[in-house]
């Protein structure tokens, strides 16, 4: 099946769970590309790594392309490409942002969101209902994908990949600048029950090494984790971990959009290394289904 080609979430939910695998596709509106490879107990999420913006509402837009394209969150989707389950959004936040609820999705017109005037326009009644059916789609994917992964083990974990800036004030080296390399957003998930394996990432990350420096990894610190993370977490409490991960842009040139190849492969190697020690921690195979 080619990557472009739409799939009805109803005939992805059969295809999985009759393990008619794999399964590479796009939504119906298109909001959301996803990989299906293999059956697993977690899937990579980038919810951000997509720019587009429709033909219709482009002309609503008072953001430029390269102001988008700060705030947005390019490469996240990098961090994930080997996972066997990986959901990459196609579209730009600034259309609509997944990880707000519904109601405040597509950003208020009367106000700035990061210093930036979003709309020059006001969208119609249409433009608007089109966006908002986007982001339902995306929330109706993740909510089969889960329910899969949950098919697989007791225990799910979604990983929720998300870059910050950090270059507004001040053009710091990023070693630096006070707040962390990375983020995990936490702050809606189980924590009595999944403490114990959030500290072993956070410091099985932490090993990570830029320039013989260590990155640094914090909990709750600069970001809690978004709607996403709040929906699941509330949805699945007891079964599924949300990482919501907040990398610093120190792999790029936030202004200039440069990418840094070698900084970004030692965080993606980094995480990576991380990700497989979580994934073979007793918690999740002691009580696997």
């Amino acid at each position: 099946m080619d990557s472009e080609t739409p799939l009805s979430l109803l005939e992805l939910r059969q295809r999985l769970f009759n393990n008619q695998l794999p399964v590479v596709g796009i939504t119906p509106l298109g909001s959301s590309r996803f990989y299906i490879s293999q059956p697993a107990f977690y899937a990579g999420v980038a919810i951000h790594a997509g720019n587009r913006v429709r033909p219709d509402i482009q002309d609503a837009l008072a953001v430029t392309p390269h102001d988008r394209y700060r705030e947005e969150d390019p490469y996240t989707d990098s961090f994930i490409q080997d996972f066997p389950i990986q959901i990459i959004c196609r579209d730009s936040r600034f259309e609509y942002d997944v990880n707000r609820e519904l109601e405040r999705g597509i950003y208020d017109e009367h106000k700035k969101t990061w210093g930036l005037t979003v709309w020059q326009r006001p969208l119609t009644e249409k433009e608007r209902q089109l966006s908002l059916a986007k982001h339902q789609e995306f929330h109706d994917l993740m909510d089969i994908i889960t329910s899969y992964l949950l098919r697989q083990n007791r225990y799910a974990i979604i990983f929720d990949m998300h870059s910050y800036c950090y270059q507004r004030t001040a053009r710091l080296p990023w070693y630096q600048d006070a707040k962390p390399e990375v983020n995990l957003g936490t702050k809606a998930v189980n924590q009595q029950l999944f403490a114990p394996v959030i500290e072993k990432f956070m410091r099985d990350l932490a090993t990570t090494q830029i320039d013989s420096r260590r990155i640094r990894v914090l909990q709750n610190d600069v970001f809690f984790g978004g709607y996403l993370s709040r929906r699941l977490s509330a949805k699945f409490f007891d079964n599924v971990l949300v990482l919501a991960l907040e990398f610093k842009k120190i792999f790029m040139d936030e202004w200039s959009g440069q990418l840094y190849p070698a900084i970004l492969a030692a965080l993606t190697d980094g995480f990576r290394r991380a990700v497989d020690q979580l994934l073979k921690d007793d918690f999740f195979h002691s009580q696997s289904l």
